[in-house]
C-alpha cells in the first residue's frame, strides 16, 4: 500500500508498505479521506515532540471496512465509518470513566507506534469504529475528529443557556468551539482575531461579535460587549503563549477557562495565579475525544451541523507535503485540508 511516512523533521515521503494483518477484534480499513491536522504538521516539523519517526501519522480518518475479525454484529464489510482514535489499557480508573486519553498507557491511532490515516489502509481495534450513515459526507467524516475534541470539552463543563463564550482564533478548533457553543445555547459568542480577513470568517461560523486585536484593545472591547461582565467561558484555541497568558483577563469572576491550543515544547507561559485564585476561576485542559463521536454523527446526519464546509483544500496522498506547506506558509485561505484516496 502507499503511505506517507514521517522520517524526521520536515521529512515525509511516500513509501510502499505492507498492508497490515489484523488479529482478534481488529479491522482493516480502506481509507477514503484523511483530515490534515495542524498537530501533525507541528510534529513532523519538530515543533512538538510527540512520538518518533518513522511513523505514518493521521488521526482524522474517514474509511470503509475492508476486513474484520470480531464478534461485533453491527459492522459489515463496506461499512463507512470514522475512527475514535484514543486508545487505553481498558481496565484502569481513567478507562472505566471513558477517559482513555489520559490513561497511563494511553496511545492514539496516527501517533507512534500506531500507523494512522495517511495511508491507503489502516488497522484499528473494532471498538474504535464509529459507523456513519450515507447522510454524513466523506468531507465531514474526515474532519470529524477535529470537532469531537472541542465538543467534548464543552460537554464536560456545560454551556449554560444564554452564556457568553469567548473564543480565540478562527482555526478549525476555534470554529468548532463557536459552532458547538451556538448549538448548546450560548447567547453571545465573541471571537478574538488579529487580521481583517478573519472577521468575516468568524461571523460566518457562529460569532455574534468579533474583536480585532490589531484595531482595538480586546479587554476594553469585551467589557463594552458584555456590559462589564466579561465571559462566562473563555476558550483558548491558538496555542500562542501571549494569547494564553491573557485568558484570565477575558474571564469573569467565577468563570471557566478552557485551554485547548497546545504551545510548543520550548514555549514559556506565565499565568496570573493570584488573579485565578482570588477571582475563583476554574481552568480546564482539553484533549479528550471519547463521548462526542456518536452525538456529533447524529447531529450531522440530521442536518443540524455542517462541518464539511470547513474543508477548503484537497490533495492526493502523493501531494501531502503541499498540504503541510499550507500550515508552514500560514495560508490565510486554509481552514481544513483533506487527503483524498
Amino acid at each position: 500500500m502507499k503511505a506517507a511516512v514521517w522520517l524526521g523533521d520536515n521529512q515525509v515521503e511516500i513509501r510502499d508498505l505492507q498492508i497490515p494483518e489484523i488479529g482478534e477484534e481488529e479491522a482493516l480499513l480502506k481509507v477514503r479521506k484523511a483530515g490534515v491536522c495542524v498537530t501533525d504538521f507541528h510534529i513532523i516539523s519538530g515543533r512538538l515532540r510527540i512520538g518518533q519517526p518513522p511513523n505514518v501519522q493521521g488521526h482524522e480518518i474517514c474509511a470503509e471496512v475492508a476486513k474484520i475479525n470480531s464478534h461485533r454484529t453491527d459492522i459489515k464489510i463496506g461499512q463507512r465509518c470514522v475512527v475514535a482514535t484514543s486508545l487505553g489499557c481498558g481496565h484502569c480508573d481513567y478507562c472505566r470513566e471513558g477517559k482513555q486519553y489520559i490513561c497511563n498507557e494511553s496511545s492514539e491511532i496516527g501517533y507512534f507506534p500506531h500507523y494512522g490515516g495517511y495511508a491507503e489502509y489502516v488497522k484499528v481495534p473494532v471498538s474504535a469504529i464509529v459507523p456513519i450513515p450515507d447522510s454524513v459526507s466523506d468531507d465531514a467524516a474526515a474532519i470529524l475528529e477535529s470537532t469531537v475534541c472541542p465538543t467534548e470539552s464543552l460537554m464536560r463543563i456545560g454551556v449554560p443557556f444564554g452564556a457568553t463564550v469567548f473564543v480565540t482564533g478562527v482555526g478549525p478548533a476555534g470554529i468548532a468551539f463557536m459552532l458547538m457553543s451556538k448549538l448548546m445555547g450560548a447567547g453571545k459568542i465573541i471571537c478574538l482575531v488579529r487580521r481583517d480577513s478573519n472577521v468575516e470568517k468568524a461571523f460566518r461560523f457562529g460569532a455574534t461579535h468579533v474583536i480585532n486585536s490589531s484595531k482595538e484593545d480586546p479587554v476594553e472591547a469585551l467589557l463594552k460587549i458584555t456590559n462589564g461582565n466579561k465571559a462566562d467561558i473563555a476558550v483558548e484555541a491558538t496555542g500562542t503563549p501571549s494569547v494564553i497568558e491573557k485568558m484570565p483577563d477575558y474571564t469573569r469572576k467565577g468563570g471557566k477557562i478552557i485551554f485547548y491550543g497546545i504551545p510548543g515544547d520550548n514555549d514559556t507561559v506565565n499565568l496570573p495565579v493570584k488573579k485565578l485564585i482570588v477571582e475563583e476561576m476554574t481552568i480546564y485542559g482539553a484533549v479528550g475525544n471519547t463521548k462526542a463521536w456518536y452525538p456529533l454523527v447524529d447531529m450531522i446526519a440530521a442536518g443540524k451541523l455542517d462541518i464539511g464546509q470547513l474543508v477548503t483544500h484537497r490533495f492526493k496522498l502523493e501531494d501531502i507535503n503541499k498540504a503541510f506547506d499550507l500550515y508552514r506558509n500560514h495560508d490565510p485561505e486554509l481552514i481544513k485540508a483533506v487527503i483524498e484516496f
